[in-house]
């Protein structure tokens, strides 16, 4: 009786799966419902990024979140900006230059920190009157 019974089953799922390959031929793409269904979406933006210059890649840290959530990689900063390369160079949805900016992130500073500072920032505001700039934050776990 257990035999029959797994026998019966067998034989419904041998049925179903013929059945099946009548109704939804291969490469048809048609459901179940008859209906034609619709061609998958692209995403909005592709993460694929070949222009970015040299030592950055895509997941690498841009800023962190309190206890190492909310961290933000390169290359979500590049989807939220919707980047793309355009004549070898990177540049954001409104067709501007994208540059990094890494500023000098210590455990225990130098003597002469401020300076640095001080230069590092009127980089950062040059190259910000000029091109888009993502500046990278520094590890609260250094500092």
């Amino acid at each position: 009786m257990i035999k029959s019974m797994h026998m019966r089953k067998l034989a419904i799922a041998v049925v179903f799966a013929l059945l099946m390959a009548v109704i939804v031929p291969a490469g048809q793409g048609k459901s179940l419902s008859g209906r034609r269904q619709r061609p998958q979406k692209r995403k909005a933006h592709s993460t694929k990024i070949n222009c970015l210059p040299a030592g950055t890649t895509l997941d690498e840290v841009v800023s962190y979140g309190a206890n190492g959530r909310g961290i933000v990689t390169v290359g979500k900063k590049l989807v939220q900006l919707k980047a793309r390369c355009r004549n070898l160079k990177l540049v954001d949805a409104k067709g501007r230059e994208i540059r990094f900016h890494r500023p000098s992130c210590w455990g225990n500073p130098p003597a002469d920190y401020e300076e640095i500072q001080q230069r590092e920032n009127g980089e950062l505001q040059r190259l910000q009157k000029r091109y888009t700039v993502i500046v990278f934050g520094c590890n609260p776990m250094i500092q």
